[in-house]
């Protein structure tokens, strides 16, 4: 199972990145052009300046920085993305943009859709207003809107020209398009041709707040503002003023109630101040002149008037007229009525008569009402047929079925019955066209306890937080702890409990200190790891009374060895080891305790623990006598002193000549005799001559007098006599030269003399012998014997004055190889750059990176070039090796005398002329010039 569930995936992984390939190549990669945000902050520097309407402002921001980011739009009728070089059109309110075809497609469609209704046989046929809609912001437009060419942005310019350097469908131009549509401002705008809304007016006009109290230099697209002051404008009632903030429009109706009087004046009542003219029930019966007649009006104000029954007064008919006085009264003549029906062109035919005249009874020939039947009928009598029109109603849903309609179908009558956007309630209207209005219909939204509520739409309840309620939560809890965990209403699970638990412990005097854990909710998790997904077990969640924690009371605890006392939780109090050493004194006096803090009596709790210190095993300590480097004879520590030493010594004399034997504890108390050995010193004296003393110690002393006999010798070394070392020490004893220490002298300069002489001698002979044989070598004679000798004569000159022949030939020879190279394969490479004109690609990245594919894939340039490249590094050999001033020159002249031969000879050149062929010889013969002259 769960290799099938990794194949699964696996497979479902590898659909959906060839997916994402498949979209991603469908991109455009033109799109994809970044941008600086700090261009547009430089466009719209000067509109942030100053204030204004900044939403507005940053529409147009908006709309600029997703056209120049070059992330592709997506046309909302094909869901495709729109290119710079696709036909476009944007709609004038939402500045939404679609494909060209797409919108008249969509545009077209919709307006037959409309315009297709059914007509039976007999029905009237009225023309209507056929329009169709933006996809997205539904503005309607007329079929004269439909749109037919491709325009920029401003509307300038039919089919704007792609640039690089612009933003999409733009022409470049200056917008123009007036800011505002109505009469305050005629500024326009001064951006380039762009997307979206023009940015609000940035000029600067003298303009007022709303109450007019305040005056100040403003942007034109917020001429008008509020000073946050009060409006104090007279209300309607001219009792009261606008108490509002200054705001625009009218000032709202006075919301303060007064004592009104009606038109008549003969009731009064309380009424809102923004009604303050009111008509009572009452008819206003007052006489008039006459004296006869009363007013019959209603509650008015003003005088009632003259008798409408007194004066100049006709018939019904008005051919009888004459002057009528109260309480006469005007009767009806003997003629003909004569009166034009008010519905018709006829007369009334009957005798004058009040009241008004009876229906016209002429016989006309009558239309129905849908024109469809004729009939002779009195001209009073409407005509309506049985005919049942076949039309469809204003919703668009059902026939019309009226009979005789004249076309003017009525509203649907039916309920439209559909279910709502609420879910629960269904729409109460008559069928109409278009989608349902919302739910009118409120719901509540309350708190848990149900004591605060909201009242909002019906359907919204999912968007809306439900209120806070700050009245106490009703829910008890279940441990009984009620005072101490107050809390407002909420929703979801109460709060843990915060009381503390206080309950006694049953192995201490203590009580629980923790907070409440009973009924606690504990979660309970898979512990084994699931093998495959729907293994997967949720957490579950319990409620459990757990028990109370281990007492951490802290109590005082002293150390095994009453060292230190701290303080431990209750649960776990123990006497242990502080860690420290014992540090009791041990039986030998001299030591403490070396072990760790333990027990100094036995305990039945600690069965474990020493009770004893360990005996001090330790050597003896105490200070050993002077000169005695034995140990104590016990060997371990013990009370009081060590015993006396009697270990042999074996010590030298004080002389150091003879070795005595004594007991350590004797050394330690003998003095100088006793080390004496009673024998001749063995030391010398400063003048050289054994001590005449018995062994003892120090130095010997020089008091005593030295009487051996010593040797001295005259100046010159010659005489030689003994003296006692006391007189030879004390520089009395002298020796004086005679007779044959002067004929000694004068031996010795003698031989040194006549040596001198001999080597005097051999330098002489051997610069003959010399002399001699540079004559022989220039006079060309041969000798007669010849002296055979071997002359070993050494070669000082360096390695490069030894082979500079081979090398300067090495260096000649990789700059004649470089030239060739280069100059053999120049004309190779240009022959392979044919049709890298041909080359084209939209911009100069995408130019050089063809232009760079197009050479590495001709071998014909390659191969050439590789070659070229081989005689660079033959140059770079030679120029390690050579001075510059023979390199450059040398190599440089050789490739251009190879490359005017060698295209030549193969046709990729003209033929050479007599000129060409005198300036390669001569830039052959200036080389060579130049290596010679360097050689020389």
């Amino acid at each position: 199972m769960a290799r099938r569930y990794r194949d699964a995936a696996a497979k479902l992984q590898q659909n959906v990145q060839k997916h994402l390939k498949e979209m991603k190549d469908l991109s455009s990669s033109e799109d994809e052009e970044p941008f600086e945000s700090s261009v547009l902050e430089g466009v719209f520097q000067t509109y942030w300046r100053g204030g204004g309407d900044s939403q507005l402002l940053n529409r147009t921001k908006n709309m600029l920085e997703e056209a120049i980011s070059g992330r592709p739009v997506t046309c909302l009728i094909c869901i495709g993305s729109i290119k710079r070089a696709d036909a476009i059109w944007a709609c004038e309110d939402c500045h939404c943009y679609f494909h060209l075809l797409c919108i008249q497609k969509w545009s077209n469609d919709s307006i037959s859709l409309r315009s297709e209704e059914t007509h039976g046989p007999i029905s009237v046929f009225v023309p209507k207003k056929v329009e169709w809609c933006c996809p997205k912001c539904r503005h309607s437009y007329s079929k004269e809107e439909i749109p037919r060419k491709y325009r920029c942005f401003c509307g300038n310019t039919d089919n704007p020209p792609q640039h690089a350097w612009l933003i999409p469908h733009s022409c470049g131009e200056v917008c123009g398009k007036r800011l505002s549509l109505g009469e305050n401002c005629k500024h326009k705008c001064l951006l380039l041709c762009h997307p979206g809304p023009c940015p609000p007016c940035p000029q600067t006009v003298n303009g007022a707040c709303y109450c007019e109290k305040e005056r100040k230099r403003v942007r034109c697209s917020a001429a008008k503002w509020s000073c946050s002051q009060r409006c104090n404008r007279s209300l309607l009632c001219n009792s009261h003023k606008c108490e509002n903030i200054c705001h625009e429009n009218e000032c709202p109706p006075c919301s303060y109630t007064s004592e009104q009087a009606c038109q008549c004046g003969r009731e009064k009542t309380k009424r809102p101040c923004n009604s303050p003219f009111w008509q009572c029930k009452r008819t206003c019966s007052k006489p008039f002149s006459c004296g006869y007649h009363k007013c019959d009006k209603v509650c008015h104000s003003g005088s009632c008037g003259t008798c409408p029954y007194s004066g100049l007064r006709s018939c019904p008919c008005g051919a009888d007229q004459r002057y009528v006085q109260c309480p006469d009264i005007m009767e009806t003549c003997l003629g003909t009525c004569n009166k034009k029906h008010a519905d018709c062109e006829h007369s009334c035919p009957e005798k004058c008569h009040k009241g008004p005249c009876p229906p016209c009874q002429v016989l006309i020939q009558k239309k129905c009402q849908c024109s469809a039947h004729t009939r002779s009928l009195p001209c009073s009598k409407d005509y309506k047929c049985d005919t049942k029109c076949r039309g469809t109603r204003p919703c668009g849903k059902h026939a019309c079925a009226r009979k005789c309609c004249n076309g003017n179908c009525p509203p649907c009558e039916k309920v439209c019955d559909k279910p709502l956007q609420c879910g629960r309630h269904k729409c109460t209207m008559v069928c109409h066209h278009g989608p349902c209005y919302p739910c009118p219909r409120e719901s509540k939204i309350t708190c848990r306890c149900k004591e605060t509520y909201v009242t909002v739409p019906c359907g919204r309840e999912k968007h809306i937080k439900p209120p806070k309620c700050h009245l106490p939560c009703k829910f008890k809890y279940k441990c009984g702890h009620i005072d101490e965990n107050k809390h407002f209403c909420h929703f979801g699970d109460c709060p843990p409990c915060k009381a503390i638990c206080y309950k006694s412990y049953p192995n201490c005097t203590h009580k629980c200190k923790a907070t409440c854990h009973a009924f606690v909710a504990v979660v309970f998790k898979q512990v084994e790891k699931p093998a495959t997904p729907w293994e997967i077990e949720p957490p579950k969640t319990k409620i459990l009374n757990l028990d109370c924690p281990p007492c951490d009371t802290p109590v005082p605890v002293i150390c095994f060895g009453e060292h230190e006392t701290e303080e431990q939780p209750c649960h776990s109090a123990k006497r242990r080891c502080c860690g420290r050493e014992c540090k009791k004194p041990l039986s030998c006096g001299n030591h403490s305790c070396a072990l760790l803090c333990h027990l100094y009596s036995t305990n039945s709790e600690y069965p474990n623990v020493p009770y004893n210190c360990k005996q001090c095993e330790q050597e003896c300590i105490m200070n050993r006598p002077k000169k005695c480097t034995h140990k104590c004879a016990i060997r371990r520590c013990h009370p009081g002193p060590c015993p006396p030493c009697d270990v042999l010594e074996r010590v030298p004399c004080n002389c150091g000549l003879t070795e005595l034997y004594l007991r350590c504890r004797e050394l330690s108390v003998a003095t100088d005799e006793t080390l004496s050995c009673n024998q001749q010193c063995p030391k010398n004296l400063e003048c050289g001559h054994r001590c005449r003393n018995t062994c003892h110690v120090g130095k010997c002393s020089q008091a005593q007098i030295c009487t051996k006999k010593t040797k001295v010798h005259c100046s010159c070394g010659n005489l030689r006599k003994e003296f006692p070392c006391n007189i030879v020490k004390n520089g009395e004893a002298k020796v004086q030269c005679d007779k044959s220490c002067e004929e000694k002298k004068r031996v010795i300069k003698l031989e040194a003399e006549k040596e001198a002489r001999r080597l005097k001698e051999l330098e002489e002979e051997r610069n003959r012998k010399e002399l001699a044989e540079y004559e022989w070598k220039l006079s060309g004679k041969k000798k007669k014997y010849k002296e055979k000798k071997i002359v070993a004569t050494k070669d000082d000159r360096n390695w490069l004055q030894k082979y500079w022949i081979p090398i300067l030939s090495l260096l000649i020879g990789l700059l004649v190889l470089t030239g060739a190279l280069w100059g053999c394969t120049n004309p190779f490479i240009r022959q392979g750059t044919k049709g890298l004109r041909d080359v084209k690609a939209k911009t100069k990245w995408g130019q050089a990176y063809a232009e760079v594919s197009h050479l590495l894939r001709n071998w014909k340039y390659i191969l050439p070039w590789v070659v070229n490249q081989s005689g660079s590094l033959a140059y770079l050999a030679a120029v390690q090796r050579a001075p510059l001033s023979v390199a450059v020159p040398v190599a440089n002249g050789l490739a251009f005398a190879f490359t005017a031969v060698f295209g030549a000879a193969v046709g990729a050149e003209e033929p050479l002329d007599k000129g060409s062929i005198l300036g390669v010889a001569l830039i052959v013969a200036g080389t060579a010039l130049c290596c010679l002259d360097k050689t020389v």
